[in-house]
């Protein structure tokens, strides 16, 4: 029987074949680089005779030679690009088998870690940080779709949006070759090579700067009239420069013109500084992402939602009937014209005399007002593809995944629920009893059995139903509503807060969400054990209570079997459920080799919810596997040693008192 995870040889497969592909592309880049350098001696031989003795021949070779040379310039340039992709599609392999081999903790994606404070229940789940589930799930590799797949898990859809995300995401998850292709043009942003040749992933570049200088450009003065001067100064300078060298005009007939070129470019300095400042720092950002934006262009989908996109994308410049892919190529080549600042030696002159600056600005402000002026929207695009491409991984990958049943109100239930940051032969499905609003489940247990994973599981998977993406589970129903949890409790030194008061502090966020015609689903983990039992059963109930009687819905759990006597009016909205543990004799070989029990006894976890109030706690029986030599009674606990004979007839009736 095949033990491996699901798609485990699928992804090892195809790793394996881009780096063959890899490799086999890295052959062909060493014999072309052997050859280049072959041409170019031969050309410098051949050019060299020819030089010397006027030979014929060798000037025949040295031409040769030298067309071969650029020839196999550019075909190394497309050989090189081929073994980058090649690498890519290894790397992103290599990410998805990490994935589905829980070995995804290791992924660049967990350095991702937003701003949480005062988030209500992003921390307690895991949202984000190493070991989350953003790092689980998340492809994206530009900040757009960072920002974007950040925003979904932090606040949810609305309501009329999550149908068509699902559609989009059971879509995607059956195009695997799309969306590894469009995940490798957005490896390409930030992929650099390490010390050791590795490839490795960094943060992409951000055309924020060209985005905004798009939006708000210093237009060029003067109009039409310095665009007709632009051209008529260069040729009349020209013509001056012929008219004094070639005949012997007077020189004002070329420096006049000159010196009004230069007058019209310190008219102009302002605009071409911030232009040339925008684009040279920029480029290369902004055209990187013209593969992913022409993958989209090429999408053919059938689900509204990424029909509509990808529509937008095809449709987005209809007055010049360019792609947002064209759009930038021309970019591209209007860019190479302004690169001609970069000659400290040839660029001063050139510009002085025909004004470059003034036309590569004129042709990019032009390019800028038509075409490119949506060009903001193409990079949310790329980010909404990114997010939605995360949330279809998790759907093909996971065999427990499935797509959610989100309505408007109703009743919270689940037919098994799984935690996907657990992998998937560790994992126990638990059903999730119907909820709903001014319901409630008390849950019971021992340390270490199970309640704070069962919470964790029902929340992650709330929020990716409201996100519009799949559940790890089968069945499972859920309103639109709000989430609160309090599950992970932290002090400050820092600002003087307890950890008691940190739990009420949270306990008192999320009595605040319950109002409004949104249902809020709690998720309170041992409420209140940061005080003393009697003022806990009290708080924790009026706690419970108060957010029934609120509307809302949703668990606590507690290992403090006295919350289990709860008032008759709690009785008749709350249902109790349990987890428990089991003791196994542990058995160790005996000399002659067979296996005996021994004394001690092993403490076992099944995981598994039961109807009911659990029966008894773990904690001391806790202490003593722990090597501790606690007493699993109050009458077995030992008094102090009395010191002389005055204090042992009070220490026995000390000890009598207590009994």
């Amino acid at each position: 029987m095949d033990t491996r995870a699901p798609h485990e040889a699928l992804y090892s497969a195809r790793q394996a074949a881009a780096e063959r592909r890899a490799a086999e592309w890295a052959k062909k880049s060493a014999r072309i680089g052997h050859l280049r350098g072959f041409a170019f001696l031969s050309f410098l031989i051949g050019g060299g005779i020819f030089v010397a003795d006027g030979n014929t021949p060798a000037a025949i070779v040295a031409g040769a030679a030298l067309t071969a040379f650029i020839v196999l310039i550019k075909r190394h340039d497309v050989v090189l690009d081929a073994e980058e992709s090649e690498a890519r599609q290894a790397l992103l392999n290599a990410h998805a088998f990490a994935r589905v081999t829980s070995s995804w903790q290791f992924l660049p994606q967990g350095k991702h870690t937003p701003d949480l404070q005062g988030h209500p229940y992003a921390a307690d789940l895991d949202l984000f940080g190493a070991g989350s589930l953003y790092q689980r799930i998340s492809v994206a590799h530009t900040r757009y779709g960072k920002a974007r797949l950040t925003s979904w898990l932090l606040s949810p859809a609305p309501l009329a949006e999550i149908g068509p995300r699902q559609a989009a995401v059971a879509e995607l998850a059956r195009m695997l070759d799309f969306r590894q292709a469009f995940e490798a043009q957005g490896l390409a942003l930030g992929q650099r090579k390490s010390q050791s040749g590795q490839l490795e992933v960094g943060e992409g570049p951000d055309p924020a700067a060209l985005i905004r200088w798009v939006q708000s450009a210093t237009p060029l003065p003067g109009g039409l009239l310095l665009t007709v001067l632009s051209f008529v100064v260069p040729l009349a300078s020209i013509a001056g420069l012929v008219a004094t060298f070639r005949y012997g005009q007077h020189p004002l007939t070329w420096i006049g013109p000159f010196l009004v070129g230069l007058g019209l470019l310190q008219l102009a300095r302002r605009a071409t500084a911030e232009t040339f400042g925008a684009v040279s720092t920029t480029e290369g950002a902004f055209l990187r992402y013209g593969g992913m934006l022409a993958c989209l262009e090429n999408l053919q989908a059938e689900s509204a939602w990424l029909k509509a996109r990808a529509e937008e994308l095809r449709t987005a410049t209809p007055s010049t009937q360019s792609r947002p892919s064209l759009v930038m190529a021309r970019f591209r080549a209007l860019v190479g014209w302004f690169d001609l600042r970069h000659n400290g030696m040839v660029y001063p002159f050139i510009n002085a005399l025909l004004l470059w600056d003034i036309h590569c600005t004129r042709a990019l402000h032009a390019w800028r007002s038509g075409a490119a002026a949506g060009i903001e929207r193409w990079f949310e695009v790329i980010g909404e593809f990114e997010a939605i491409s995360s949330l279809a991984g998790l759907l093909h990958d996971d065999p427990a995944a499935s797509l959610p049943t989100v309505g408007a109100s109703g009743a919270l239930s689940a037919g098994q629920l799984a935690h996907p940051l657990i992998a998937f032969d560790r994992r126990v499905a638990n059903p999730l009893p119907g909820i709903g609003p001014g319901e409630g489940l008390l849950i019971t247990g021992s340390n270490m059995s199970g309640k704070s994973t069962y919470l964790r599981s029902l929340g992650i998977n709330i929020v990716l139903a409201l996100s519009g993406g799949p559940v790890v589970g089968k069945d499972i129903v859920l309103p639109w509503c709000k989430l609160g949890t309090s599950i992970r409790v932290s002090d400050s030194l820092a600002s003087g807060v307890s950890h008691f008061y940190a739990e009420v502090s949270k306990l008192k966020a999320t009595l605040d969400q319950a109002s409004g015609a949104t249902p809020l689903v709690f998720l309170l983990d041992e409420i209140l054990h940061g005080t003393n039992s009697r003022e806990r059963q009290i708080g924790a109930r009026w706690v419970l209570g108060e957010l029934l009687q609120r509307g809302a819905l949703g668990i606590v759990t507690t290992h403090d079997m006295e919350l289990c006597r709860l008032t008759p009016p709690l009785m008749e909205r709350v249902r109790q459920f349990h987890f428990r543990e089991d003791l196994d004799q542990e058995r160790t070989p005996s000399p002659s080799g067979d296996v005996q029990a021994s004394g001690a006894q092993k403490m076992t976890f099944d995981y598994t919810l039961r109807s009911g109030p659990v029966a008894s706690g773990n904690a001391l029986r806790l202490m003593r596997s722990a090597g501790l030599a606690v007493p699993v009674a109050i009458d077995s606990v030992e008094e102090p040693r009395p010191t002389d004979d005055t204090s042992t007839s009070a220490a026995a009736s000390s000890k009598t008192s207590v009994d």
